[in-house]
């Protein structure tokens, strides 16, 4: 195997590294949107709790107040991951790209050298086969 076609090789592998950390990261994210989905849905379940239903929902004021305090801190913390995600998310696709295009240069690179070769072998057959007839 010539070095370019080992080369190629290498960035081939790497490529398919990078795109399952690519995916990964795609998938971090979308478990960051269902849990800030959630949450959301925890605020507003909280919120409509806060009915005038029972005489005795004054004693619980407090309790539900400080759990949608609570809620409101994971969904700011949960906003900020999904940032992080998201700008992660970017530079693994940059990534991945520059090591698709790394990767197919290499491949033709290689599929040159292989031509070459080829070539070469095939013009030296050719000339021993004619120097081989004229003896």
């Amino acid at each position: 195997m010539s070095g370019e076609q080992t080369k190629a090789t290498r960035l081939q592998r790497l490529l398919t590294v990078q795109a399952r950390k690519r995916q990964m990261e795609e998938w971090r994210l979308a478990e960051l949107k269902r849990e800030g989905i959630a949450l959301a849905a925890t605020s507003v379940e909280i919120l409509q709790s806060l009915g005038d239903q029972c005489l005795l929902q004054g004693l619980f004021l407090e309790a539900k107040a400080s759990s949608l305090r609570r809620n409101e801190v994971h969904i700011a913390a949960n906003q900020v991951a999904q940032i992080a995600a998201v700008e992660t998310l970017r530079e693994a696709q940059g990534i991945e790209k520059r090591l698709e295009r790394a990767a197919e240069d290499a491949g033709v690179d290689a599929a040159r050298v292989g031509e070459r070769d080829a070539l070469a072998l095939a013009l030296d057959d050719y000339l021993t086969a004619s120097r081989a007839s004229f003896e």
